[in-house]
C-alpha cells in the first residue's frame, strides 16, 4: 500500500512540480520517475531472487523461500526505489551550466550600403 500512494501520487506530484519550475514536460518526467521506481524495485528484487536461487543450487538452501529473506527483499526494493527517485529528483532539480565561452560576434550585414564594392 504504501508504494501505491508514492507510485502514483507522490513521485509523479514532485515530478510535475519540479519539471515546471525548470520549464520541462511535467508528464515525460512523471512517467519516467514511475518507470524508475518500477524498474529499480523489480532490479533489486530480481537480483535477490538470483542470488538466494545460486545459494540453493550451492550451498542447499531451503529451495521455499523463507519470509525473512522476502520480507528483506521487499524492504531492499523500496530502498533502492527511493534512492533512485531521490537521484531523480535531484537530476531534474540541477542548475543549467553557465556558458563558459564567448560569443562569437554576430555575422556581417552584406545587405548595407557600406559594405559593397564599387
Amino acid at each position: 500500500m504504501l508504494e501505491l500512494y508514492f507510485i502514483f501520487y507522490r513521485v509523479p506530484k514532485m515530478m510535475t512540480r519540479l519539471a515546471r519550475e525548470q520549464g520541462r514536460s511535467a508528464l515525460g518526467w512523471s512517467l519516467l520517475g514511475i518507470s524508475i521506481w518500477i524498474g529499480t524495485e523489480a532490479v533489486v528484487i530480481f537480483g535477490i531472487g538470483l542470488l538466494y536461487g545460486v545459494g540453493a543450487v550451492l550451498f542447499g538452501w531451503s529451495m521455499p523461500v523463507p519470509e525473512a529473506i522476502k520480507i528483506i527483499a521487499y524492504v531492499a526494493a523500496l530502498a533502492a526505489a527511493l534512492l533512485s527517485v531521490t537521484i531523480l529528483h535531484r537530476i531534474l532539480n540541477r542548475k543549467p551550466r553557465a556558458e563558459s565561452f564567448i560569443s562569437p560576434p554576430p555575422p556581417p550585414d552584406f545587405r548595407s550600403e557600406t559594405n559593397r564594392v564599387v
